[in-house]
């Protein structure tokens, strides 16, 4: 079953609130092995996915912790001490700034986590159909820079395989010579495909329209504004509130791109089909954003924190069960996610 990327957008924009909303450990650790599952059942190869996860875990969470433990000597639990007479690495080290590096670590991994699933759920030209119809070209040049990178990667890939096949031992640096020749011959090659094609499909006849009055007007307007309104608000003599002229500038930006963008002719070959599915993932995915922003039950949970004094954190039940909406894709996509590829 294909799932709409506005869906997943929504989904994915659900975790991230949910992630960076709290500092309670163990709100966050649910959320983490909740995408793990996710990910392991989104993926041909489980074992190998629970592997990296667990080495990318530990090296982030070690990381992070020793980091924070360096940097900040605050708490009253001293783990162990180091003699001050040791420039930088003298000072106690205690256990709340462990406690708050590790929970610094959850958060990394649950958001890079969040990235990965959408970047094997969702197409790479579904994304950058999101993209404004009046930054049309910068979506081509989107398309073709994340295209390039893993096109790249096999042609490498290849070379390396072929010039094995003809004994040749990558021991030293002018080893490597051939390949790199080979592989900017092929990057060239590729360039001057894409630019044939691109100028078959008419992308280069395009003629340029003059901008109207309008939007020579809104745009320089629209960014004074922006600029007025920050610092109004960072003013503090001043009464008045600078958000009102930042969202007059935002708005005039937007009027702007809606502009510009009716001028760029767009034809779209399928459409995404729009199922229950979508809308049942972008309802709970809502709630639980309603649920994580709003003053709810539990909500004081949420803002954990283990300076001075470490304790237990409590576990916010309405907000925990609110995370279990992360898994609404698979429990409607059992046949396989997005394989749009």
């Amino acid at each position: 079953m294909i799932i709409h990327t506005y869906a997943w957008i929504i989904w994915l924009v659900a975790g991230l609130v949910t992630i960076t909303s709290t500092r309670n450990p163990l709100v966050i650790l649910l959320v983490d092995l909740i995408l793990l599952i996710i990910q392991m059942c989104i993926s041909n190869h489980p074992k190998n996915t629970i592997k990296l996860f667990i080495r990318f875990s530990f090296s982030v969470l070690t990381l992070s912790t020793v980091l924070n433990m360096f940097i900040s000597r605050f708490g009253e639990t001293v783990l162990f001490q180091i003699s001050d007479q040791i420039p930088l690495l003298g000072g106690n080290f205690t256990l709340e700034a462990m406690v708050y590096g590790l929970t610094n670590g959850l958060i990394l991994i649950g958001l890079f986590t969040l990235f990965i699933i959408l970047n094997q759920v969702v197409a790479v030209h579904s994304l950058v159909r999101l993209i404004p119809q009046a930054f049309h070209p910068v979506a081509v040049v989107t398309t073709i820079a994340i295209t390039f990178i893993p096109a790249s990667q096999k042609q490498f890939q290849a070379i390396r395989e072929a010039q094995a096949i003809r004994g040749q031992q990558l021991k030293k640096i002018r080893d490597w010579l051939p390949l790199i020749i080979s592989l900017l011959i092929g990057g060239l090659e590729r360039a001057m495909q894409i630019a044939e094609a691109m100028t078959a499909r008419g992308y280069s006849g395009q003629t340029a329209e003059k901008s109207s009055r309008y939007e020579k007007v809104l745009l320089p307007v629209g960014l004074v504004l922006i600029i007025l309104g920050w610092m109004v608000e960072i003013t503090p003599k001043i009464s008045f509130s600078g958000w009102w002229l930042m969202g007059i500038g935002l708005l005039s930006l937007a009027v702007l791109f809606f502009i510009s963008g009716r001028k760029v002719k767009k034809t779209v070959y399928s459409e995404e089909p729009w199922s229950g599915a979508a809308t049942w993932i972008s309802f709970l995915s809502l709630l639980m954003l309603i649920v994580f922003l709003l003053p709810l039950s539990g909500h004081q949970l949420l803002l954990y924190d283990p300076y001075p004094v470490f304790r237990m954190p409590g576990f916010p039940l309405l907000q925990g069960l609110a995370t279990l909406a992360l898994f609404t894709p698979i429990v409607f996509v059992k046949e396989g996610i997005n394989d749009q590829d």
